[in-house]
């Protein structure tokens, strides 16, 4: 496909791809992976359309990401480097976005729960608990969310500082809930509080 950089392009490729997000939100999924793929599809369009949108760059390496649900570990370590150079490129592109911030962290705490023999296998990328912490907390900085909270919990945990794991799930358990998937969320903080 050729590149086009006409803004209309892009806010259309954009649009499907958030009607395509809100249905697969909203209603069950008959074929989960067909659906991810169908959503990267759109994401790879987005990037295509437009290479200096931050947003397309994030939704690429989130859809890039979800698709590693139904691949192979190796298949999906794989294309890690993809994910972060997507959304690193995302983060050039607009600094302080808080769910890219969050996305680079979760990535570095994935790559950093990867076991030794995976990571051989597969030739994994590398990263740290530390490193997963610094981008949770600039998100944090800029839009405190439950998952995050628990994320730096979680870091935090890894990183065998107990008492401060402790708070960052008591504050994740003191934020609003707006729905069950947060529901969800804040129940699991309270109970690591």
């Amino acid at each position: 496909m050729p590149h086009c950089h006409h803004p209309l392009m892009m806010q259309m490729y954009c649009g499907e791809l958030l009607v395509f997000t809100l249905n697969c939100l909203s209603y069950p999924l008959i074929n989960p992976q067909a659906s991810v793929e169908k959503g990267l599809q759109y994401a790879k369009k987005a990037v295509e359309a437009d290479d200096k949108n931050g947003d397309a760059h994030k939704w690429f390496a989130i859809m890039t990401s979800t698709i590693g649900d139904y691949v192979s570990t190796k298949e999906k370590i794989g294309s890690a480097a993809s994910i972060k150079e997507h959304a690193v490129r995302s983060l050039e592109l607009k600094p302080n976005d808080p769910s890219t911030l969050h996305l680079l962290g979760r990535w570095c705490y994935a790559i950093s729960s990867i076991g030794w023999v995976e990571r051989k296998l597969a030739s994994a990328p590398t990263s740290s608990y530390e490193e997963a912490l610094e981008y949770f907390l600039k998100a944090d900085g800029v839009t405190p969310t439950i998952r995050n909270s628990i994320y730096i919990g979680e870091s935090y945990t890894q990183l065998k500082q107990t008492a401060k794991a402790k708070e960052w799930y008591s504050k994740a358990a003191s934020l609003p809930v707006s729905g069950p998937v947060e529901q969800k969320l804040h129940d699991d903080a309270v109970a690591k509080c």
